[in-house]
């Protein structure tokens, strides 16, 4: 059943409908799919509702928690044509989103207005977040080329015990994690959307966490690499 505005629209987090995907794709998940079996999986106990929501809305198991024949396509496709189903998949569940934008092409500001008569009102930009998150998993989002970096000018020269000497002033350089975190809301240079999402999920500098928290991220963060960068045989060496 596609996305519509006349029921409540999905907003899990893109990694952890991935993450379920995934590994029915790779190891199977025990039936009916339900709250239990998503912990089991490595989902997080506060995102077990809306995962499992936005698992039936996006027509990937049904009322029973039975996986669909969507899901099934997906487990059983190809390598080489995994993508190719994921956007087709997309496509379909996202129907009425995909009649007004094309992600692609069209700017955040484009695809955020396609939502805005979606419900709830108030989880409308995590809807956003898990379509854009699926699309760029599908290859539907253009890739970001790489800006040479531009040359920066050299240090003016000044004089010894000038205005101007007096007056310079050494920034101090920010952290990497500092950089790093202010990329997260979008994505990290050279990281996919789907390993930054689950990046954006680490606490704060300075801060801890449960160790039931630690190990969950800690699969979901395997789960997602083996996603994002699939394992390949090795080279025979020299």
């Amino acid at each position: 059943m596609p996305v519509t505005q006349n029921r409540p629209g999905p907003y899990a987090p893109s990694t952890a409908v991935l993450e379920v995907v995934t590994r029915y794709r790779n190891r199977g998940l025990p039936t009916p799919v339900n709250a239990e079996i998503l912990a089991r999986a490595g989902v997080s106990e506060s995102l077990l509702p809306r995962t499992l929501q936005a698992l039936q809305t996006l027509d990937l198991i049904d009322q029973d928690g039975a996986p669909t024949q969507t899901l099934e396509g997906l487990r059983l496709a190809p390598e080489a044509e995994y993508r190719d189903r994921l956007a087709a998949w997309l496509k379909g569940a996202y129907a009425d989103v995909f009649t007004f934008v094309d992600p692609s092409k069209d700017d955040a500001t484009r695809v955020r207005d396609a939502f805005r008569g979606y419900q709830p009102v108030g989880q409308q930009d995590r809807m956003v977040s898990l379509f854009q998150g699926l699309c760029a998993a599908a290859g539907l989002l253009p890739e970001k080329a790489s800006k040479p970096s531009a040359q920066r000018p050299g240090p003016a020269r000044v004089r010894p015990g000038s205005e101007s000497a007096r007056r310079v002033v050494t920034p101090k350089p920010s952290s990497n994690i500092q950089r790093q975190r202010a990329g997260v809301g979008g994505a990290i240079a050279g990281i996919p959307a789907p390993l930054a999402g689950l990046l954006a999920n680490l606490p704060q500098e300075g801060e801890g966490w449960t160790a039931d928290r630690r190990d969950k991220f800690m699969a979901a963060f395997k789960t997602v690499i083996d996603f994002c960068f699939p394992i390949t045989p090795e080279e025979p060496s020299d």
